[in-house]
């Protein structure tokens, strides 16, 4: 099955005998409505009113993302739907159980942080003590979080997932050249070509993860970690914690030390003070982001190989059944 990313200004999307026909400048390709799992829209696209009509009618799932990769809205048709897991998620929101789970998300985040960083480690045979202060950082605190035995309150897991991020980004810069200028997360604007393609790479593994929540029969908008602000997929954000250095993170580094872009595939943001990705580079990048969701590797909990996208979605109807059995039987996806 396929996503079909809808990336170029200036393109039209038609609908004629269930199949898409995408236009740009000339050029025309077609895709059947049977191949196609998820549709992710940037601004400049435009889909006619009878493709809006089929996509709804067909469930396919359709979102919407700004130009530097945020989240704006998706497209509301028919879905799968279990009244036994949603009830079963409202009533855990705000609950010691939802708490327990949300610490098990971001305990699974960080030890993919670790992870990646000690990969790296290794590569530079530990001599950079920066690297290894920043692994060691980490580790303290994702032992914090799997010997409590009782779970910690929010504003607890925000303040330990906001210092792990800080250390596993500084520890993150020695994977780059410096012509690439990082130095730490930044965002809304990114101000670096890393932190353009990392903004870019999370908004389009939020598309990936809102869909399997839906596919799960999950709201995606009531969340454990990031809980309930209004108008943001908040469950979203927590499923997607632990793929954000197994998909997005890898995916940038691989294509910077492979050499596919240069400073020129980037490009100033029109009000001057950020960095966007360009129309070549996102193409190439999106092309790195496939390739890691469609790697195989092993998933415990099923005892076989399964793409990383397939993992997203199994994991996702993992927490529906946290949920509806009132079990803690979640287990983090994590990096080897």
């Amino acid at each position: 099955m396929t996503t079909l990313y809808l990336t170029e200004p200036g393109t039209v999307v038609q609908c004629r005998n269930q199949t898409l026909v995408i236009q740009r400048q000339g050029n025309r390709q077609t895709l059947r409505l049977t191949e196609l799992t998820l549709v992710v829209v940037l601004p400049g696209v435009q889909l006619t009113a009878q493709t809006l009509a089929q996509l709804m009618d067909q469930g396919i799932e359709t979102l919407f993302l700004t130009q530097t990769g945020q989240f704006r809205g998706r497209l509301q048709g028919q879905f799968p739907t279990n009244p036994a897991i949603r009830l079963a998620q409202y009533r855990t929101v705000e609950t010691p159980f939802g708490l327990a789970l949300a610490q098990r998300l971001v305990a699974g985040k960080i030890a993919n942080q670790r992870a990646l960083l000690q990969r790296r480690n290794r590569a530079t045979r530990g001599m950079v003590t920066a690297l290894s202060e920043a692994i060691d950082a980490i580790a303290a605190y994702r032992s914090t979080l799997e010997q409590t035995e009782t779970p910690l309150s929010r504003d607890e897991l925000m303040g330990i997932e906001g210092i792990c991020a800080r250390a596993y980004f500084q520890g993150l810069r020695h994977y780059f050249d410096s012509q690439w200028q990082f130095q730490g997360r930044n965002r809304r604007p990114p101000l670096d070509p890393v932190n353009a393609l990392l903004s870019w790479g999370y908004g389009v593994l939020l598309a990936r993860m809102f869909a399997a929540c839906v596919q799960a029969g999950l709201d995606p908008y009531l969340g454990f970690f990031h809980a309930t602000e209004p108008y943001r997929p908040n469950l979203v954000l927590d499923l997607m914690e632990e793929f954000r250095p197994l998909v997005v993170d890898q995916a940038v580094i691989a294509i910077l030390q492979e050499g596919v872009l240069s400073p020129e595939d980037f490009e100033p943001s029109p009000d001057g003070e950020g960095i966007w990705v360009g129309p070549v580079g996102k193409k190439l990048f999106l092309a790195a982001l496939e390739k890691q969701l469609r790697q195989t590797t092993e998933y415990p909990p099923q005892g076989r190989r399964l793409s990383v996208s397939q993992i997203m979605l199994e994991q996702a109807r993992s927490v529906a059944r946290c949920l509806v059995d009132r079990q803690l039987t979640y287990e983090p996806m994590q990096l080897r």
